[in-house]
């Protein structure tokens, strides 16, 4: 999950150029991952002032990057999605500063392209 939260983020600091679609089951689990990168900072990394709204903007404008259609996103069970996407990264065996200082640092700077 950590390389592919990676590949991610380094996409949508390049854009990614594509026809829009609805979006895809996948992009559903990576928008998911994303969210649950952000719920893990706040509740067990001491980010718990990232604001909430601009969390949200934050994962419309990694969509909007990769070109992500979101007219359908109320189709997946999006919170179903993020709670796993939550526990895999919970269960990850790795130290909580070690997984805490990688994640802010791969994650926190798509928080700056939107305000």
């Amino acid at each position: 999950m950590k390389k592919r939260i990676k590949a991610l983020l380094l996409l949508s600091l390049f854009g990614f150029s594509s026809t829009s679609f609805a979006l895809s089951e996948s992009e559903a689990e990576d928008l998911a991952d994303l969210t649950a990168v952000f719920v893990y900072l706040k509740n067990d990394c001491g980010y718990q002032n990232l604001p909430d709204n601009q969390i949200r903007k934050a994962l419309v404008f990694f969509a909007e990057q990769n070109r992500w259609d979101l007219s359908n996103y109320a189709s997946f069970n999006m919170k179903s999605l993020g709670e796993a996407s939550y526990r895999d990264l919970s269960g990850i065996a790795v130290s909580n500063d070690k997984k805490c200082k990688s994640l802010a640092r791969d994650s926190l700077s798509l928080l700056a392209y939107v305000k």
